[in-house]
């Protein structure tokens, strides 16, 4: 006995099938969209020259435990904490104050606090974007403790110097300063050399491969639903489509079978491991008569 569903039930599931096949459409232009701003979105720490096109990446010079990047400013009374692309390491107790997580320069100058009485040190918030100024390479600390009286607030500069003579990864070493509100900082380092840029899509692949296996779900699973309450579909053709996934099936098993016959080890031989192919009409026809004669 067939059961046939009434005709509201049948324009539910239509309207399911049409749905599916709007979800899965968007699911497409999400994917790709996020594909292409993945690769349109810099690293972060990154920078490419766009006149040179030339890629830094000071993501080496981050610390994530020990000590900061120490600099003293000889003969100023400053000794500046410094971090790249991450909030400085370094904790003082007495400075309520200050976030340190969000600052990427921190400077205590003793001879400053004992005569202003500031517990606030913080010459300029983390950053995580390197920028190129004509042909330098630097990175800009801003927004940090107001200065002094002022309604102006502290800020450093770092200025990278391509360098690949020096020891390690280098290390910052203090220029000047203005006022104690500019602060200015120069590193050598070969860090600050050009590099290979790095895929950035992998991150849109990686999306565009889950979206892309979602959607491949909700397409069988919305059409077997489809199939069997619209069509009273059983067995295999319960998948959508299925006469095109067995053809496509089919042609791809003969394709296999083909190359695979083409290979020498699947090539037919003859009785006794005698192969025969390619062989004189003459020396072909003396061995089947030895053949013969063995048996």
């Amino acid at each position: 006995m067939i059961f046939y569903l009434s005709k509201k039930p049948r324009k539910t599931f239509l309207r399911f099938t049409h749905l599916t096949t709007f979800v899965i459409l968007c699911l497409t232009i999400l994917s790709t969209s996020l594909f292409v701003k993945a690769e349109e979105n810099p690293q972060p720490c990154t920078v490419t020259n766009e006149t040179t096109n030339k890629y830094y990446d000071l993501s080496p010079l981050k610390k994530t435990e020990g000590n900061d990047w120490i600099v003293y400013g000889y003969g100023t009374g400053w000794t500046f904490y410094i971090n790249v692309c991450h909030g400085v390491l370094y904790r003082d107790d007495k400075d309520s104050e200050s976030n340190f997580e969000d600052i990427g320069v921190y400077g205590i100058n003793p001879e400053l606090y004992n005569r202003t009485l500031e517990k606030s040190h913080n010459i300029g918030k983390l950053s995580n974007n390197p920028l190129i100024r004509g042909d330098k390479l630097v990175m800009e600390f801003s927004n940090g403790k107001l200065c002094g009286l002022t309604n102006y607030k502290s800020a450093s500069v770092v200025s990278f110097i391509c360098d690949k003579t020096v020891e390690g990864q280098g290390q910052p070493i203090f220029i000047s300063s203005y006022q104690d509100c500019a602060f200015f900082f120069e590193w050598r380092t070969p860090v600050a050399c050009p590099t290979d840029k790095k895929d950035a899509s992998k991150g849109g692949w990686g999306v565009f491969f889950t979206i892309f296996v979602i959607a491949l779900i909700v397409y069988f699973v919305g059409g077997i639903i489809y199939n069997r309450m619209v069509h009273n579909a059983t067995g295999m053709y319960q998948i959508p489509n299925w006469e095109f996934w067995s053809n496509a099936f089919d042609f791809l098993k003969d394709m296999i079978l083909i190359i695979l016959a083409q290979c020498p080890v699947f090539k037919p031989r003859r009785h006794g491991g005698r192969n025969y192919r390619n062989l004189p009409r003459d020396e072909e026809n003396i061995l089947i008569e030895e053949e013969f004669e063995e048996h």
